[in-house]
């Protein structure tokens, strides 16, 4: 095995708690930032359909001002912005975020809100000759805790990105002071996940982790470590995602999340997406994150997770000569019968059935205004193309796009 021995890698200041009642460990860590006017942010199911906000509101011991459950799928910006609003008026001095990826992304945006002045439009990352160029946003935040009830990888992360319905745009955003204090993985709080949440989890770690296992040699050990792990978790996990009484296969997957996120501040490249970087990670996997963001952004398709699964034979058929060593290494990762581009493809289909029946999007029947909508949104993808390295590849998503959609 060659590594990369030349790199840098950070470390980010962050406590995790998990395991049965991990949760109460909430009011040591409120205690801690000083906080006395915290604010929950979560979305109506969990407050509507679990004890879980009840549970934290009593073990808080009066450091919780309120409750904000409305934020839904995607984080809508009308959501985030009413939540700014009402953690403004209690004047919060913390964000309690209790959920999956909408939610902790939503609390970021919300403590972005409330420190700095200014339209979101204005906080934001601006596009500059169609190149991403990110704000700086200097102002404190208020400490943001994580409660989850599903593992992502959003949950120590300093990007964020929201969906302007009305402008029919995202806005993302980019502040590494809204880096969680503590992260919690409380056994019953993961529990009141669906198992076809935990399956989609599942499915979403096992392609992150095949992905950067290919066309990996520049990877650095702390790197090649953290995916190793991940897809392992991610492998073992599939047999026991259906189990609804089963929390430790969900602790596990929140496990592999973190790492996926380690992977990056140890100086991986997941998407090779680095404004002005050398490409370090594959075609593939970058063109199929393109293509599931730019569906999901424009709310066509099913679930996020449910995309990548489903175009990623796609993009090994549209984009494979272009990373020869990535198809290589899929292959005898998954088993496929020889490094043909269809083998390999068939090879990772048929790995990636284990989170679920594969999906082709047939029933889309997407317009050519649609279609030249959704490629014009990944294209904006801004942890993918920063770079611009995508921009003149139109073509080729255009014909991964149209072979999931077809008949």
């Amino acid at each position: 095995m060659h590594y990369k021995h030349t790199f840098r890698a950070a470390s980010h200041a962050l406590r995790i708690y998990s395991g049965q009642g991990a949760l109460a460990n909430l009011p040591s860590e409120l205690a801690r930032s000083q906080a006395r006017r915290a604010v929950i942010v979560c979305g109506r199911t969990i407050r509507e359909r679990s004890s879980l906000v009840n549970d934290v509101l009593a073990m808080a011991d009066g450091r919780v001002a309120g409750v904000f459950a409305e934020i839904s799928a995607g984080a809508p910006r009308s959501e985030v912005e009413a939540a700014a609003a009402y953690a403004q008026r209690l004047e919060a001095d913390a964000l309690i975020a209790i959920g999956a990826g909408s939610v902790t992304k939503a609390a970021r945006v919300v403590a972005i809100r409330l420190g700095e002045a200014g339209a979101l439009e204005d906080l934001a990352t601006q596009y500059v000759d169609g190149r991403a160029v990110g704000t700086k946003l200097r102002a404190p935040k208020v400490p943001i805790y994580n409660v989850l009830t599903a593992a992502t990888s959003s949950q120590n992360r300093s990007g964020a990105s929201i969906r302007d319905v009305d402008a029919d745009r995202q806005l993302e955003f980019f502040d590494p002071k809204t880096r969680p204090q503590a992260v919690f993985w409380d056994a019953q709080a993961l529990l009141t996940a669906p198992p076809s949440l935990v399956r989609s989890s599942a499915g979403m770690e096992y392609w992150w982790a095949s992905m950067g296992l290919a066309g990996s040699s520049d990877a650095n050990p702390l790197v090649l470590a953290s995916r190793r792990q991940c897809w392992e978790i991610a492998r073992n996990a599939a047999s026991r995602i259906d189990d609804p009484t089963d929390w430790t296969v969900r602790a596990e997957l929140c496990a592999a999340a973190m790492l996926r996120t380690r992977d990056e501040d140890d100086g991986g490249a997941p998407l090779g997406a680095a404004a002005g970087s050398v490409i370090r990670m594959h075609a593939i996997s970058r063109a199929t994150y393109m293509l599931a963001q730019g569906l999901f952004n424009r709310g066509l398709g099913p679930n996020q997770s449910e995309v990548t699964l489903a175009v990623t034979g796609a993009a090994i058929r549209a984009f494979g000569d272009l990373c020869p060593e990535a198809v290589s290494d899929l292959g005898r990762l998954l088993g496929a019968k020889d490094e043909s581009l269809d083998h390999v493809a068939d090879a990772v289909e048929v790995a990636l059935s284990m989170y679920g029946p594969s999906r082709r999007l047939t029933g889309l029947q997407l317009t050519q205004r649609a279609t030249d909508a959704v490629l014009q949104e990944a294209l904006r993808t801004f942890n993918c193309n920063a770079d611009g390295w995508m921009n003149d590849k139109t073509e080729r998503l255009a014909r991964m796009l149209n072979s999931v959609t077809s008949n």
